[in-house]
């Protein structure tokens, strides 16, 4: 058959402009479902839509999904920071797909949780200066690329629903690249990190082996290996522990250049391992480490004036909050393994603790009642959430038992503070978007409220939603399901009189998966007997009837 005399020509079609920006950018058909479509529902990606109320002629440029989140919830900042523009010159082929997906969607989720300077700029920044920070990144980028291509563990008819799911691989050639690429760019940038560290030692920027862990200890945890991350996180505090001056002035790993970005990862890597450490039983190295034991200084600026910008009001919060947590982690450290305690000075700063709590409660509350904006309200209500709490952690005994009966006699600040946590989450409605992989300010609240609350109605109305924040992240759901069992345990020794003997209440210090994360391993600790409850928990398990079995093992 010959060739045709005249080369076909294709058909012209219009460029279709009103798919939602994710769809746009990843070059693929949109069907603009509404408010968000079923690609990037199917995929767990942010989906918003440019304005499409324009007259003709009219141009608008669009946005990144990250602009438009910044835009929305800056709160009082200078106005939207637009991302570095990525060249093609930059990256290889494959490279500026996975820096794409990086900017676009990890960053937009991380941004949820706030600190948006270190995730949209400072980390961004740094992955054109720095070959380690770019190398995780990239790795980071090709993870979420393959996790798109995950499949659910499909439930056969009539079976219950399993307690947690398990992603499966899917047998293609595609998934396995991006597997692949993601654990190249990863094993590269830890290969060069250590090379770094022989060579230069404690000579070694602060600021990079800050940004770096952080950046390792994000690919760990989307793929809920918490082994890792308490691993990264405890060798981390170590490096960086000789790095820091006190909490109460500036710290020398922010340096002139995005100072306030690097200050904000401080915050969040101590943040983020302190409040682990207490209230999950997934970092045993986290808990027992010494780091805390540096120098600090509890902050003892003012709360700030009312006409300060939102924006400076949170760093006091955060600089405030913070170094408060540090004494609680240093405190709750003596209480459970007996470290000696100097309690003079304890006692002190338990008094400048609980004072400052109480002054950010009152600042916070007069600020609600002036705000009109509903996202600024949404912001201040979550700093509520917080400072309500910090009153409760500074009513810290060292005795175990006196712990236990501080906690019953603060059950309406806890039911407080579930009101205020369940009307955030109606004023946001159904949560469309991946929930952030870091979350710490609502998280460690309902987890704590779950652990030490013992009034039945607040601790199933926080488990309740805690379940709406846990998203797909395996550290997460297997929590909720440990702390169901937790809970209606010791609901079974609930004398007549409505109170929980504290010699039946326990504290889950251990947890662990097996190889294919189809079991879980807990072990519960009696607070004030010591004793252990070991047992473990099946994916395809029933809730009451080990509950069931463990009451009956108790009664024997």
């Amino acid at each position: 058959m010959t060739a045709p005399s005249v080369p076909r020509i294709r058909a012209r079609k219009p460029k279709v402009r009103s798919g939602c920006v994710t769809c746009k950018s990843r070059r693929i058909k949109c069907d603009e479902e509404r408010p968000i479509c079923r690609r990037c529902r199917k995929s767990w990606l942010p989906c918003g839509y440019n304005s499409s109320n324009l007259t003709q002629g009219e141009h608008q440029p669009q946005r990144d999904v990250v602009t438009t989140f910044q835009a929305e919830t800056g709160g009082g900042g200078a106005g939207p920071r637009l991302l570095p523009k990525v060249r093609v010159s930059d990256f290889a082929e494959p490279e500026t797909l996975y820096f794409d997906l990086f900017r676009n969607t990890i960053v937009a989720n991380l941004c949820l949780n706030g600190y948006t300077n270190l995730w949209s700029r400072t980390i961004l920044r740094e992955s054109f200066r720095d070959e380690c920070v770019r190398d995780c990144v990239l790795g980071i980028g090709a993870l979420r690329r393959a996790m798109m291509d995950e499949r659910q563990q499909v439930n056969p008819p009539g079976r219950p629903p399993p307690l947690w799911t398990v992603p499966t691989v899917p047998i293609n050639s595609s998934y396995t690249r991006y597997q692949r690429d993601a654990i190249q760019y990863y094993t590269k940038s830890i290969s060069k990190f250590r090379s770094r560290m022989a060579q230069e030692g404690s000579s070694t920027p602060a600021r990079t082996i800050l940004i770096v862990s952080i950046l390792f200890v994000m690919f760990e945890a989307m793929q809920g290996d918490t082994d890792s991350v308490d691993r990264i996180m405890h060798s981390a505090r170590i490096l960086l522990k000789d790095s820091m001056t006190s909490m109460g002035s500036e710290r020398q790993v922010s340096s002139a250049l995005d100072d306030e970005g690097v200050r904000e990862a401080d915050y969040f890597l101590t943040r983020f391992s302190g409040y682990n450490s207490l209230l999950s039983p997934f970092y045993p190295s986290l808990l027992r480490e010494q780091a805390s034991e540096r120098e600090y200084g509890l902050v003892t600026e003012p709360v700030p004036d009312e006409t300060e910008s939102f924006r400076q009001v949170e760093l006091v919060f955060e600089r405030s909050t913070t170094s408060a947590l540090i004494w609680c982690f240093r405190t709750c450290q003596a209480g459970i393994f007996g470290r000696p305690l100097d309690m003079d000075k304890n006692r002190v700063e338990q008094a400048l603790v609980l004072s400052r709590a109480n002054e950010w409660c009152e600042f916070i509350k007069k600020k609600l009642e002036q705000e009109t904006d509903p996202l600024q309200r949404r912001s201040w209500m979550i700093m509520l959430v917080e400072a309500k709490m910090f009153t409760v952690y500074a009513m810290y005994s060292y005795d175990a038992g006196e712990r236990e009966i501080l906690w019953d006699a603060r059950v309406d600040d806890c039911r407080e503070v579930v009101d205020l946590a369940e009307s955030i989450l109606n004023d946001m409605g159904p949560i469309t978007v991946l929930p952030p992989l870091f979350e710490d300010k609502l998280v460690p609240t309902l987890r704590c409220l779950m652990c030490k609350c013992r009034d039945y109605e607040v601790r199933t109305r926080a488990l309740a939603l805690y379940r709406r924040l846990v998203g797909p992240w395996l550290e997460n759901r297997a929590i909720l399901v440990g702390m169901q069992i937790l809970i209606e345990l010791e609901e079974r020794d609930r004398d007549a009189s409505g109170f929980i003997p504290v010699k039946s209440r326990y504290r889950w210090n251990v947890s662990s998966w097996n190889k294919d994360r189809s079991e879980l391993r807990v072990v519960l600790t009696g607070i004030t007997t010591g004793i252990l409850k070991e047992f473990t928990i099946r994916q395809d398990g029933n809730i009451e009837n080990l509950i069931k079995q463990l009451t009956a093992v108790s009664i024997e």
